[in-house]
């Protein structure tokens, strides 16, 4: 689409912003880039605070980089000058949730699950995304216990290549009593949901997500 005519009579007459998604650990670099475009840099703390704030609206974040340079002289930004200029304009999905759960992240966890709270996220997709890759896990963990070479393993449960590295790492970490026991939490979690057992949906999603990074 990017060459049709149209395109290209758009963007000679404005500015084009590619709004492509950019992993979580490349978005510091990201915004060191916009900001050294605009004659600004900003220390390692306040880059990852930016990237904190930005994660998943790149269009959002480009405009907010934007305002730090009208508000703002060329040279570096303070953490100070930034925490009071950028709102927070995060927009958090479910399977990037699951990506943190994965990692063994805490912090990061607990940020995106408060973040899905505060937008009115279903609980039950929230419980899906998690239980699809503990399930998937779980099975990567038998079929090596089999024998199974790890990538072989990860093929056979067709795991994405973009995922393949999460799920190695996981898989490396934990053992099968270990996702046992989380597919049993995630069973009692779904009770809860449906109102079959009680319970604090999103204090329990949050403990299971966090045994993880134990």
């Amino acid at each position: 689409a990017q060459k049709s005519q149209w395109f290209g009579a758009l963007e000679r007459h404005g500015v084009m912003v590619s709004a492509d998604d950019i992993p979580r650990n490349a978005l510091p670099r990201w915004i060191a880039a916009r900001l050294k475009r605009q004659k600004q840099t900003a220390d390692e703390a306040t880059l990852e605070f930016l990237a904190d704030r930005c994660e998943g609206n790149l269009l959002a974040a480009f405009q907010e980089i934007q305002k730090l340079e009208l508000l703002f002289p060329a040279g570096e930004l303070s953490f100070d000058q930034v925490k009071d200029a950028v709102m927070d304009v995060a927009r958090y999905d479910i399977f990037k949730l699951s990506e943190a759960m994965l990692s063994g992240n805490a912090v990061r966890f607990s940020r995106i699950l408060d973040g899905l709270r505060a937008e009115g996220t279903a609980t039950v997709l929230v419980l899906w995304a998690i239980s699809e890759d503990i399930r998937t896990l779980g099975k990567v963990l038998q079929a090596m216990q089999r024998g199974v070479d790890l990538g072989n393993a990860m093929r056979d449960m067709r795991v994405r290549k973009d995922r393949q590295g999460l799920v190695e790492n996981a898989a490396r970490r934990l053992k099968f009593p270990f996702i046992e026991r989380a597919m049993q939490q995630a069973a009692r979690l779904d009770k809860t949901i449906k109102g079959l057992r009680q319970g604090d949906v999103w204090d329990e999603l949050l403990q299971l997500g966090l045994r993880f990074a134990k």
